[in-house]
């Protein structure tokens, strides 16, 4: 595992922010690219007291929005604001919509006028390697203030979802030099949309952590799992009939001596904001008895947040399950993030389903992971559960989730599961971090069809 996370240091600089988890898990796999590791905005050197006052208020409002819809009476106007702010307008018809918008040019002032980024910018001027952002507002801040002293850099933006608002784009794309690495190619298709020159956009895919994938010609550790988890996707071999000759063809032959824990985990990923916790209560509900049994093993990923913890700890206490945690209920928590995704990384060897919101964890199912989506919350996440669903990796719950155990078994039973996971392997890029790699080191970049080297 050592050789696949082995650090060439100084490649890049990795900047991002802490508002949820999606902008950290988008930098995570690619820590290892500078000595300084991720560089996190709005804390400690790299924002100036002017820029953290702003940053707090922005996550705020952020956290704030993210958990509205717990709350009925201002749920439905909390969700009209975020639509408001993040609005993706619908991809046809085709057309220019390079114009600039009201949240670009905002985001403008706040460069010019606030200064925000500047401390940031003083900071990564010192070498003069190439920077890659998570998010837009840093890496247009940085473009804008280079163009000001007349330098240039290479700045790279790593688009976290499957569709985005025109801010994630400056006031006049045609002069920008920004690159962009997508996910997908909706995301292209609607860079195009907003003026961005073709030449500057990368589909990389999104970059999902090595240690769950292996080298980039052998894929050892993705095949491994990906060969059990479809077994216990199937007892009932339903997909199998269909799809035995493909997958030995395209993981190797399974051992027929080799025996596979018919125990199906399953991970619900609560999200940073913990704005889905109270779903928690439901599905243990449903769960309990196959917990008991030890039928299904349930893997509750909280997050950062220790009221997150308390809350869902105080769950499984309610239905007098707390000695089942470490048997059957796993808890994956940390008070640091980087922690908190070492840990997540490893569970998700060992999980069947990941039940999550379509957030970016939906480009997770490249790692051959059927995703059970809940509900989206804003724009973006709506566009990710309609990819998810356009490539047959994403699942909607067929009913309540306090019968989640009946109608997972069903699933799991007519190998529904078991289509979504193989999908999600076939059709989702899996190699982001090594195409990221050699574009930034070398400048080669090559696009790729085959679910193998895509």
């Amino acid at each position: 595992m050592k050789d696949f996370l082995s650090k060439k240091p100084d490649i890049a600089h990795i900047v991002s922010v802490h508002m949820g988890l999606g902008h950290l898990r988008a930098a995570y796999p690619l820590r290892n690219f500078s000595r300084e590791g991720i560089i996190i905005w709005g804390s400690g050197k790299f924002a100036g007291p002017g820029e953290k006052k702003y940053w707090r208020a922005v996550r705020k409002i952020y956290y704030f929005l993210s958990r509205s819809g717990s709350y009925p009476v201002i749920g439905r106007l909390s969700l009209k604001t975020i639509l408001a702010i993040q609005n993706i307008p619908s991809f046809y018809p085709r057309k220019d919509r390079s114009r600039s918008t009201s949240a670009v040019k905002f985001l403008k002032l706040l460069i010019e006028k606030a200064g925000l980024c500047r401390t940031l910018s003083e900071h990564l001027s010192s070498e003069n390697l190439p920077v890659i952002h998570t998010f837009y507002a840093t890496a247009i801040a940085q473009e804008m203030l280079l163009r000001k002293e007349n330098k240039q850099r290479d700045i790279y933006l790593l688009i976290c979802d499957a569709d985005i608002n025109r801010v994630w784009v400056p006031e006049k794309p045609q002069e920008s030099r920004i690159k962009y690495l997508v996910p997908c190619t909706r995301v292209k298709s609607r860079l195009l949309s907003y003026g961005v020159k073709e030449e500057q956009i990368f589909m990389t895919g999104f970059p999902l952590p090595v240690e769950n994938i292996g080298t980039e010609t052998g894929l050892e550790v993705l095949r491994l799992d990906l060969k059990a988890r479809l077994k216990r996707l199937d007892p009932k071999g339903k997909f199998f009939a269909y799809h035995r000759h493909s997958v030995s063809h395209l993981l190797g032959k399974n051992n027929a001596h080799e025996t596979v824990d018919d125990r199906l985990t399953v991970m619900f990923a609560i999200g940073g904001a913990g704005a889905q916790v109270n779903l928690v209560d439901k599905i243990i509900t449903g769960l309990q008895n196959f917990i008991r049994s030890g039928r299904i093993r349930l893997v509750l990923s909280c997050g950062v947040k220790r009221q997150v913890l308390e809350k869902v700890l105080k769950f499984i206490n309610t239905r007098g399950l707390l000695n089942q945690i470490g048997r059957n209920i796993e808890l994956v928590f940390h008070d640091e993030v980087f922690n908190y995704f070492e840990q997540f990384n490893c569970w998700l060897r060992q999980t069947d389903v990941l039940w999550t919101k379509p957030s970016e964890l939906s480009f997770y199912c490249a790692l051959g992971l059927p995703v059970l989506m809940s509900e989206p919350i804003g724009p973006q996440e709506e566009y990710n559960k309609r990819w998810l669903t356009e490539i047959h990796a994403g699942l909607e719950p067929p009913g309540l989730p306090e019968y989640c155990g009946e109608w997972l078994m069903d699933l799991r039973d007519n190998g529904r599961l078991a289509e979504a996971a193989w999908d999600g392997f076939l059709k989702a890029r899996k190699l982001g971090y090594y195409k990221i790699k050699r574009l930034i080191e070398t400048g080669e970049y090559n696009e790729d069809i085959s679910p193998l080297n895509q």
